[in-house]
């Protein structure tokens, strides 16, 4: 192989590698993000009431397909929603103690 044509799958190989990288570095800080905050609701009287579905379908030869379906009867306030999503892109420049 070319030294020339080398150089050009180096760079295509660098590119997939990195975009990669990049999809897995922001999958690890969204689904660590949800992650604190459903912690966050785990106090919350309101957020424990669910109603919960539950279908059973019988097939031949056995086979058995349950489907659970959970319905959470409180949906969160607009402005909590409101505060996540200006906190992640404005930093809060208070104190650490006043978080």
């Amino acid at each position: 192989m070319k030294p020339a044509r080398a150089a050009v799958w180096n760079a295509r190989a660098a590119l997939v590698y990195s975009l990669g990288a990049w999809t897995t570095l922001g999958a690890l800080i969204y689904y660590g993000r949800m992650e604190k905050g459903s912690t966050e609701n785990s106090n919350d009287p309101e957020a424990s009431q669910l109603r919960k579905e539950v279908h059973t379908k019988e097939y031949p030869f056995g086979l058995t397909v349950t489907t659970e379906i959970t319905y959470k009867e409180v949906q969160p306030p607009l402005t909590r929603l409101l505060r996540r999503v200006v906190s992640f892109f404005v930093p809060d420049d208070g104190p650490p103690s006043e978080k």
